[in-house]
């Protein structure tokens, strides 16, 4: 019965693996890229990819949609792990483009 023994802690660790597909990708200016993508057969509309170099060092960043707070904060409607898959993210991103690194 739920709630029966609200002191036990019954905790279930489960392993998610995620399908993705980058289905559409526009340059919206230099190293900035909307795109959308399905993650085990949701799409998510308005992903952001965006790349730099800041102190000598290159970075980038795979952003979700998200909606400005009350309190003037970004709050994601949607996430998931995404670093096992920015590199596989990236590499569908650029086959679309025609290769962008080149």
């Amino acid at each position: 019965m739920i709630g029966k023994n609200r002191e036990e802690n019954n905790t279930t660790e489960i392993q998610q693996n995620y399908s993705v597909k980058v289905k559409s990708v526009k340059a919206v200016k230099q190293d900035v890229y909307a795109f959308t993508m399905t993650v085990n057969g949701v799409t998510i509309y308005n992903c952001w990819y965006r790349e730099g170099v800041k102190d000598g060092k290159e970075w980038s960043i795979i952003s979700f949609p998200a909606q400005k707070g009350s309190n003037g904060k970004y709050y994601n409607h949607v996430s998931f792990p995404i670093s096992d898959l920015k590199t596989e993210i990236i590499r569908q991103m650029e086959s679309l483009l025609g290769g962008w690194y080149e």
